[in-house]
């Protein structure tokens, strides 16, 4: 059992953890309160040992902002040991493996070696994981962020230091380079196939309304979805969007399963006094459980409902009917994010967004609606 006084063991910890990196030059740390949360004392223990920290120029406190690491003891790598860092908000959804494959070959062919990091959707996590590279002098990372409780200070500040490109989306804010794909190019020429095979009702699953606001790349599937109906002459119906709601939209899939997600969602657009013929699909991963609400309903896919998903995950293959999807070249996007890194780490300004076509890949889950019959299957379109 330990001796000291409690104030000189959060003292001790403190400076451990500042010592370690977790916490870099200009940081904030958390609040008194917090901190005397976090270690089960007093708000006036921590502050002794807040005091000890200052009296040494370890860390400084601005009134009304709070307490910032003075110092910290970071280090930097050789050029033996190269190394890129890959954190990723979910990788185990099928597009970030994807990406990986394609982060990873391109790290090796230009000699760095590759430390993962899923943080699985965890804000907490992702600032932890990026701390822990920058503190550790890593020559670049690769981020998918989480975009609901976002790190956008502590990212911007990262960018400052050490090359860091953003895939897919990026939080606002965050002025960091970014690749991803033309996702309202895509959803504008997917939704005008559907419309010129003859729907006129086209509908639209999203996860969450206030993530259109939040992230890039729903907003841009939303606003093609938009522009395309509004080009071909198509009134809006507002009641043919719909979302999974916020304890659908918060879940992971596979913690519900798949036939649940988006059953509700698919559920409420057949209950329109007029349905959609047709539904787009935020992600692939909606169509079984829009399926599953397709056949209890009594109804036939694609007869009544067609359905185009995003992203062409393994299981549009493994639904039935085979889902009709927008590709994305997830690979190329990981492989494009390093070289990226690359102009970076060498100096060079790259572009500050890149954007890459994605690939309509038609199967059996889309029917004409007119007389003319449209061969679709195994046919493939470049959205670009």
């Amino acid at each position: 059992m330990s001796t000291l006084p409690k104030y000189r063991e959060i003292y001790a910890e403190l400076t451990r953890v500042i010592a370690s990196g977790e916490f870099a030059a200009g940081e904030k740390l958390p609040t008194e309160q917090g901190l005397a949360e976090r270690f089960g004392v007093a708000r006036q223990t921590v502050l002794k040992a807040l005091d000890a920290l200052k009296h040494e120029g370890v860390i400084t406190s601005e009134r009304g902002r709070g307490t910032f690491v003075a110092i910290t003891h970071g280090r930097r790598r050789t050029a033996e040991t190269r190394q890129l860092v890959f954190i990723c908000s979910n990788l185990e959804d099928s597009i970030g493996h994807r990406i990986l494959l394609g982060v990873e070959s391109a790290a090796r062919r230009a000699g760095y070696s590759l430390v993962t990091c899923n943080t699985r959707n965890d804000s907490e996590r992702e600032g932890e994981a990026l701390r822990r590279a920058r503190n550790t002098g890593v020559d670049g990372i690769v981020l998918i962020p989480y975009l609901r409780r976002p790190n956008t200070e502590l990212i911007n500040r990262i960018a400052e230091e050490i090359p860091l490109v953003c895939i897919d989306n990026i939080p606002p804010g965050v002025t960091a380079p970014l690749v991803t794909t033309d996702n309202r190019r895509s959803a504008y020429e997917a939704v005008s196939y559907l419309i010129e095979s003859g729907h006129r009702r086209i509908g639209f699953i999203l996860s969450k309304w206030e993530y259109v606001e939040r992230s890039s790349s729903i907003s841009d599937r939303y606003l093609g979805y938009r522009q395309a109906l509004e080009d071909h002459g198509i009134e809006f119906r507002p009641e043919y969007v719909t979302d999974l709601g916020a304890a659908l939209a918060d879940s992971r899939p596979r913690d519900i399963g798949l036939e649940l997600y988006g059953y509700p969602a698919m559920n409420r657009l057949m209950n329109c006094p007029e349905p959609p013929t047709a539904v787009v699909l935020l992600w692939d991963e909606l169509a079984p459980g829009a399926l599953a609400a397709i056949r209890d309903g009594r109804r036939r896919a694609p007869e009544d409902f067609s359905l185009l998903g995003f992203n062409d995950d393994e299981l549009c293959t493994l639904v039935t009917p085979k889902l009709s999807s927008v590709r994305q070249p997830a690979e190329e996007l990981g492989e494009t994010a390093v070289q990226m890194l690359e102009k970076q780490i060498r100096g060079e300004t790259p572009q500050r967004i890149t954007r890459l076509p994605n690939r309509l890949i038609l199967r059996d889950s889309i029917t004409p609606r007119h007389e003319t019959e449209i061969h679709n299957s195994a046919e493939e379109r470049v959205l670009s």
